[in-house]
């Protein structure tokens, strides 16, 4: 029973211990599962904050981008509906639209020192052309005026200038190698004759001639004699001597059909006889031969004559033995002017715009004259109006109210643009007044920044103007230097004569500028010099060398 009895505590006891063995592995198994379970919660309350996070940026840039958009979105329209401005360097505030048309113009104005000499290069060359044959663009005609004025011509001449649209009648008295006394009456001609017949408008010219010798006691120098008349005859003609002249084509308005091909002396004087007028034409001339002419019988060391006003031309001293085409006639040696009628230039390098095209269209002779028109007085201010035009419809210029008035073909005078380039952009309250007067546009209407618009587009035409001038000047400087007919160190005069040259402000400092550009340091070899109705004394000149060598 003893051993019973032990077995028994010992069989007990061992079931103590396997109880207890077994509850410390159940608390550790519970202990270990509620680890893992601890472990993913957190890992699913992490992985919770992470997408969290990624929903809050993601929102957020989605909410900046969408205010950023919806900013330049209403901005752009704000824009649309009202123009906003920036300021230029000059400090006034310009629309971006006016801004953007004004880098436009002067970025195709503006020639550099590659695009002037590539200009000046091609003249050069329809230079060479125009001497070697007829019918090139730069015609090169031989004036027959081969007697140069010398300062000893004496007495009392008359000219006639017909040029732009007015004819004017000029008493010159020649006396100790200087003009002693000019005399002179301008009469505008009327716009039916500039269309009408040849007839009309030479009957015209010798009744202003008789008026003109009545009022200033014009009369022969001797009995039986006549008053010796130079005709300035400033349009394109073909000539075969010195008082034989054929037109070759009407500019500056004029468009009078039945002149083509007959001889303008011949006509003058047809009319003059009718009308008792004393006076025997002695030679026919361009207003640029004149010109010429008249400085070197003042100067000889005068080369060029220039035109700068309603049109734009140039003659000069050549040697006959270079104007191929005379050979044929049997051209002896000496010098002789030419005219070269640089007004029907035209070139890849020249600095068009799209107004330049609209103007020729609009023209007579359209499809010609392309230089002059880039040039001259005539056509500045229709240049100007057709860039405010412009501007009105595409950048709101005068808040687009006055787009009818400026739609009104030459309604904007050059002398509107030399007045308002030569106020600048500094006095702008006197700008918008000469504006509101001119074109009769409410001042109200014209702010600081139009005024401005109109003001740098008038000095970047008057710019063009005197840039492609100058470069023609130049060319014809090299072309005499290059083949030797005047020495580098000789003084180049260059006689102008024209309103624009005259009252054009700064032209003459424009001009030089280029010189400067294409010549270096030649440049101070050229002079220009302003001759005053050198037109007209000079047709009187070349009249008197003519009469006294008969």
């Amino acid at each position: 029973d003893r051993e019973r009895d032990l077995s028994w505590q010992r069989d007990f006891v061992h079931a103590r211990l396997r109880y207890r063995d077994w509850k410390m592995r159940s608390a550790t198994a519970d202990t270990r599962a509620m680890g893992r379970k601890k472990s993913a919660t957190a890992v699913a309350k992490d992985e919770s904050a992470s997408s969290g996070v990624g929903l809050l940026v993601f929102t957020t840039v989605v909410g900046v981008g969408a205010g950023v958009g919806l900013y330049f979105w209403n901005r752009l329209k704000r824009r649309k509906a009202s123009p906003q401005s920036r300021r230029c360097s000059k400090g006034v505030a310009m629309t971006h639209e006016q801004l953007d048309v004004l880098e436009g113009y002067k970025s195709k104005c503006t020639m550099s020192k590659d695009q002037l000499n590539a200009l000046v290069d091609d003249f050069l060359r329809r230079m060479n052309e125009g001497l070697r044959s007829e019918g090139q663009m730069l015609k090169q005609l031989p004036s027959y005026v081969e007697k140069m004025p010398n300062g000893e011509e004496a007495g009392e001449f008359l000219a006639i200038d017909l040029g732009g649209t007015n004819v004017r009648v000029v008493k010159v008295v020649l006396e100790d190698r200087k003009v002693k006394e000019v005399v002179a009456h301008e009469d505008a001609i009327p716009k039916a004759l500039m269309r009408g017949t040849t007839k009309g408008l030479f009957d015209f010219i010798a009744k202003q001639v008789k008026l003109f010798m009545a009022r200033h006691s014009a009369r022969p120098t001797a009995s039986g004699t006549k008053v010796p008349i130079g005709f300035t005859f400033s349009y394109p003609m073909k000539q075969t001597g010195i008082k034989n002249g054929e037109l070759i084509c009407w500019t500056k308005g004029f468009d009078i059909k039945d002149t083509l091909g007959k001889d303008l002396v011949g006509l003058l004087e047809a009319s003059m006889r009718e009308q008792e007028v004393e006076g025997e034409v002695f030679a026919i001339l361009n207003d640029t031969v004149g010109t010429l002419a008249a400085s070197r019988f003042a100067d000889q060391d005068t080369q060029l004559g220039v035109i700068l006003g309603t049109g734009s031309n140039a003659a000069y001293i050549e040697s006959k033995g270079n104007i191929s085409k005379l050979r044929a006639g049997g051209s002896d040696g000496g010098r002789m002017i030419v005219n070269i009628e640089w007004g029907n230039f035209k070139s890849d390098h020249l600095p068009y715009l799209a107004e330049d095209r609209e103007i020729d269209e609009g023209t007579p002779n359209r499809g010609s004259q392309h230089y002059e028109k880039m040039i001259s007085g005539m056509y500045l201010g229709e240049m100007a109006r057709r860039a405010c035009l412009r501007a009105s419809r595409e950048a709101n210029l005068f808040g687009g109210t006055q787009r009818r008035r400026l739609e009104k073909p030459w309604s904007f005078p050059t002398s509107l643009v030399s007045e308002i380039d030569g106020l600048g952009s500094g006095r702008l309250p006197q700008v918008k007044k000469a504006l509101s007067k001119a074109l009769d546009i409410p001042e109200a209407s014209v702010s600081d920044g139009c005024a401005h618009f109109v003001t740098e587009v008038c000095r970047l035409i008057g710019d063009r103007s005197a840039t492609l001038a100058a470069a023609g000047v130049a060319a014809i400087y090299r072309y005499l230097t290059q083949s030797g007919q005047v020495a580098l160190d000789q003084r180049f005069v260059v006689a102008v004569d024209g309103g624009l040259f005259e009252h054009y402000p700064r032209y003459k400092d424009r001009m030089d500028k280029t010189f400067g550009d294409l010549l270096g340091g030649q440049a101070k070899r050229v002079e220009l010099v302003h001759s005053p109705d050198g037109s007209g004394i000079g047709s009187a000149v070349i009249a008197a060398a003519a009469a006294t060598s008969r």
